[in-house]
C-alpha cells in the first residue's frame, strides 16, 4: 500500500495541476466572487476522484526536473482548457462593448465580477443573457465533464508537442470574428443614423444634432436588440455547443 502511494503521490499533485490551471479561467468559479477556499476544496475533492481512475505511476524519488515539467505542462494544459472554455463568453461581450460604444455607452460602465473589471452596460448585458443559455443547456455539467474527460484523452503524463497548440492559437482569433458577427447589426445602424444626422444638419443647421443624435442612438440600439436578441438565442447555443466538440477534438489531438 505504501509503495503504491509513493508511486500515485505525484500523479496526485500532476491531476492538482492541470485542475488548478483550469480553475484559474473557466467561467463562474474562475471570477473574484468564489471565495478560494472553495475553489481549493472543488481542486482537491476532483483530484481524489480522479485520481483512481489514472493508471500511471511515476516514482517519488523520480527525477526532479521531469516532475517539474509535468506539473508545468498539465498546468498549461489545464490553463488552455479554460481559455478555451471561456472564448465564448470574451467573444459575447467583446461584441457587447463594441455595440455600447457605438450606441454612447463608451463612459457607462459597471463592474463586472467575472472579469473583475469595468465594462460596458450592453456587454455586462450580453454576458448575462450568454449565461442565461449556458446554464439552460447545462453548460456547467458538460464544462465539468470536459475537464474529468481530458484524463482520459491526454494523459498526466505525457510530452508537450508545440505544434499541438498552433490549432489552439488560431482559434483564438475567433474571438473577434464572432464578436463582430454579433455586433455587426447595431454597427450597421449606427452608421446609418450618423449619416442621415450627418445630412439633416446639412439641410437644417438650427437643429442641435448632438441632443437629438445621443438619444436616438440609444433608442434604435436597444430596438435592434430586441429584434436580433431571439436570433442570438440559436447562434449562441450553436456556438457553445460547437466549442465543446472543438475542445473534444482538440484533446484528442494533443494525446496522438
Amino acid at each position: 500500500m505504501e509503495i503504491l502511494l509513493d508511486y500515485k503521490l505525484w500523479i496526485l499533485f500532476f491531476i492538482m495541476a492541470r485542475l488548478v490551471g483550469v480553475t484559474l479561467l473557466i467561467p463562474y468559479f474562475s471570477s473574484t466572487f468564489v471565495p478560494n477556499v472553495v475553489k481549493v476544496f472543488i481542486v482537491v475533492f476532483l483530484s481524489y476522484l480522479i485520481l483512481p481512475t489514472v493508471n500511471q505511476v511515476f516514482p517519488i524519488d523520480g527525477n526532479v526536473l521531469m516532475i517539474v515539467y509535468h506539473i508545468l505542462i498539465n498546468f498549461i494544459l489545464g490553463v488552455t482548457i479554460g481559455i478555451m472554455i471561456q472564448l465564448v463568453f470574451y467573444a459575447i461581450q467583446f461584441a457587447g462593448e463594441f455595440m455600447g460604444i457605438q450606441m454612447g455607452f463608451a463612459l457607462a460602465n459597471v463592474l463586472d465580477p467575472n472579469l473583475n473589471e469595468q465594462v460596458s452596460l450592453i456587454s455586462q448585458l450580453s454576458f448575462l443573457f450568454a449565461s442565461v443559455i449556458f446554464f439552460l443547456l447545462k453548460g456547467h455539467i458538460l464544462m465539468y465533464e470536459l475537464i474529468i474527460s481530458s484524463f482520459e484523452k491526454v494523459p498526466v503524463l505525457f510530452n508537450l508537442d508545440g505544434g499541438s497548440y498552433i490549432i489552439f492559437a488560431q482559434k483564438l482569433g475567433d474571438i473577434l470574428v464572432i464578436g463582430l458577427q454579433f455586433a455587426m447589426p447595431i454597427t450597421a445602424f449606427m452608421i446609418f443614423i450618423k449619416v442621415a444626422l450627418g445630412i439633416i444638419s446639412r439641410l437644417i443647421p438650427q437643429m442641435n444634432v448632438f441632443m437629438v443624435g445621443l438619444p436616438l442612438n440609444i433608442l434604435v440600439g436597444f430596438l435592434i436588440i430586441m429584434v436580433v436578441i431571439v436570433t442570438w438565442e440559436e447562434e449562441i447555443s450553436q456556438i457553445f455547443l460547437e466549442m465543446y466538440y472543438w475542445v473534444k477534438k482538440s484533446m484528442i489531438l494533443l494525446s496522438q
